[in-house]
Formats: structure tokens, sequence, C-alpha cells
């Protein structure tokens, strides 16, 4: 995976090896594995964490483990702690919608202030084809079934060459420890409900989904 890690950055001009990346992650998987490759490319980044405060001491254990693993990795950290209900309800805003207005403002004030070249999130080919679907059962037209870019402005996402199975595995490949997130278990979540159902049944129908769906949204 390393490997094609290193080809898919050049490949799509994600950024220079002299750049500086900052990267969003929250503890789980895909984020986690993500700082494991950047500094096994001996890329200069930093590790940004968000605390939303929504699942109580879950929360708190996770800000703790990705303090540590940038300790490990001796990696500059940055983290906060957010009052993600009190500011949806004042802005009447949806609880996704919240933490992800204040994550993102946050991490670009970081980026800025710390001379980061780019941010970096851990979204992967199944967050693209989650993301087609849920813009598709929203009538967000076609410009929503295009999926994530790997490159908008200053963000980058550089694992959208591979899928969740394969992370998942480089993971327990070379013993990497990560937090496992227990909402992402419900279905309380239309992108949860999309991951548990809809995609399991296209698979039934096309196995090779997840191949087909990605070769057709970066078209």
């Amino acid at each position: 995976m390393l490997q094609h890690f290193k080809n898919f950055i050049q490949k799509e001009n994600l950024f220079l090896p002299t750049q500086k990346v900052l990267i969003a992650v929250s503890g789980g998987v895909d984020s986690v594995v993500l700082c494991h490759l950047f500094k096994a490319s001996e890329f200069d980044f930093g590790i940004a964490h968000c605390n939303f405060q929504l699942r109580g001491e879950a929360s708190d254990e996770d800000a703790v483990f990705v303090k540590k693993l940038a300790e490990e990795l001796a990696i500059p950290f940055f983290e906060i702690k957010f009052e993600t209900e009190a500011f949806a309800a004042k802005n009447k805003l949806s609880i996704q919608v919240a933490a992800r207005d204040l994550r993102y403002d946050w991490l670009e004030k970081i980026r800025l202030e710390n001379g980061f070249h780019y941010l970096a999130t851990a979204h992967h080919q199944d967050d693209s084809l989650e993301t087609v679907l849920y813009n598709f059962t929203k009538g967000c037209g076609i410009r929503g079934l295009h999926g994530i870019s790997q490159k908008t402005n200053y963000l980058i996402r550089p694992l959208l060459f591979t899928h969740k199975k394969a992370v998942i595995l480089f993971s327990q490949k070379n013993k990497i420890a990560y937090r496992e997130d227990a909402s992402n278990a419900t279905d309380k979540y239309a992108r949860n409900a999309i991951r548990h159902h809809v995609i399991p049944l296209l698979e039934k129908i096309n196995p090779a989904l997840q191949k087909t769906a990605n070769e057709n949204i970066q078209r």
C-alpha cells in the first residue's frame, strides 16, 4: 500500500515532498493509517484532533489516544474541545452539520497559523461511493454524482486510491492500533444506513461495485 500511496500523491499532484500537511485525525483506522503512511514516507506533517464531546468518556479517550499517537510518531499535535450540542442549538443546525462547520473552521485556522500548505482527510473510495449514493437520494443532480475530489484548493484526500478493507488489512498486517467509534454501528445517520444496507445489497447485484463505481466517479 505504501508505494501505491506515494504513486497516487505524485500522479494526482496532491502536494510536493517539501510541503507541510496537516492531517485531521479522529483516532479511527482510516486517519491513523494515513498518519503511519505519511511517517513511513518521511513527509512533513502535523496531527490535529477535534473533541466534539458527543460520546461521553469515549470522546476524551479518543483525544488521549491521538495525542499519544502524535508523541509516538514525534509529530506536532493540535487539539480542541467543542461544545458541539450548544453550537448546534444556537445556530439551528443538525449535530453533523455543526460538527463539520466547527471542525473545518478550526482546522483551517490551525493550518494557516502554523504554515501548513495543505489539510488532509482520510476519505477513501468507500466514502466517495457513500457520498454519491447519499447525494443521489437527496436529489443533488449530476454534480452530486461526482463523489469526493482528490484535491480541492488546500484540501487533499490521499487515501482515495484505496478502499476500507485494504486500510483495515494494512492496519492488521502492521499491528496498528486505532479507536472504534460505536456511533458508526447505528443506522441513526443516513450515511450509516447506506453503508450498512444499501451498498451490501448493490454488491449482491454487482460484486465489483466498488471498482465500477470508482471508475465512473473518476470520469
